[in-house]
């Protein structure tokens, strides 16, 4: 007999469990469609650009990039002709620009000595010794 009386609470606690399955579900779908949509905000805002070298690619994700030889970088170039804080780059409505922090040997935008300038699709960016291409992401779908 004791098995009819728990009959009901048994009932409602797997009622209960079971919307709440449901309440899980449906924030998961939620919060995965909000991140996709996110990122195609930011890729819109960031022009889907990166900076790569050789076959090393840096993706450009947040709207403030640090570059330089420190741990600390967003980029981290580990070259002794790198400033350990050399530049930033922003972004600013899909307009990248790079600025000169103080560096020691500056940065070079196709070959002229900037202390900041837009970049554009293909420019060349030289901090000490290395040599970065300012280029669109080759796959767009990487976040």
């Amino acid at each position: 007999m004791d098995f009819l009386t728990d009959m009901p609470a048994f009932f409602l606690c797997a009622v209960s469990a079971g919307i709440l399955a449901l309440c899980v579900f449906i924030l998961f779908l939620i919060s995965h469609n909000e991140k996709k949509h996110a990122q195609q905000y930011w890729n819109r805002i960031s022009g889907f650009m990166e900076l790569s070298e050789h076959n090393i690619s840096y993706p450009l994700n947040c709207d403030e990039i640090l570059i330089g030889r420190h741990a600390s970088a967003d980029i981290r170039l580990p070259d002794l002709s790198v400033s350990r804080y050399h530049a930033i780059m922003t972004v600013a409505d899909g307009v990248w620009t790079i600025t000169d922090i103080g560096s020691k040997s500056g940065i070079f935008v196709n070959g002229a000595l900037i202390k900041q300038r837009i970049l554009h699709e293909n420019d060349v960016i030289g901090l000490g010794s290395r040599k970065l291409i300012f280029r669109r992401r080759r796959n767009e779908d990487v976040y």
